[in-house]
């Protein structure tokens, strides 16, 4: 009888933290999706990591996907989170890549168009769930060989 406690203590944490971990996909799966433009920033960050650093181009974002057509600015603004502030954003990438993105965005001359997906609801933190660069996936966009 003790061993069965002490196994089901054990396995206590492990199956909380799965239950836990698919209540919040189940949630941010079912979340309506937009599409918001993005531009490049210096971060000053002396310790790089596994991103790219963005802040969202309000000026060339489609705000008819939004409540009453308005883009809700203040939804997508960081409080710190992160050490990030304001309009300051991080898409998290595998590190050989980050690098080569993050080049690609600062220094982009109007070449490419860069979009987040967002999972967004009023009153939700916003979620950003993938990076698309010319309207596709950023990993597909990556694997097409380059042109002169």
């Amino acid at each position: 009888m003790r061993q069965n406690i002490k196994i089901i203590l054990a396995a206590a944490p492990l199956l909380f933290l799965a239950l836990f971990a698919a209540t919040l996909s189940f949630l941010h799966a079912g979340l309506p999706e937009v599409t918001v433009r993005i531009s490049g920033y210096d971060p000053r960050d002396l310790l790089s990591g596994h991103y790219i650093a963005y802040t969202i181009d309000w000026d060339n974002t489609d705000c008819t996907q939004f409540e009453n057509n308005i883009c809700p600015k203040g939804d997508f603004y960081e409080t710190g989170i992160y050490g990030l502030q304001g309009n300051n954003h991080r898409f998290y990438v595998p590190e050989d890549k980050a690098d080569k993105l993050d080049a690609l965005l600062e220094n982009r001359g109007g070449e490419h168009i860069f979009e987040i997906v967002y999972g967004y609801d009023p009153g939700f933190r916003p979620l950003a769930k993938k990076l698309l660069i010319d309207g596709q996936d950023w990993r597909l966009f990556t694997e097409q060989p380059e042109s002169k």
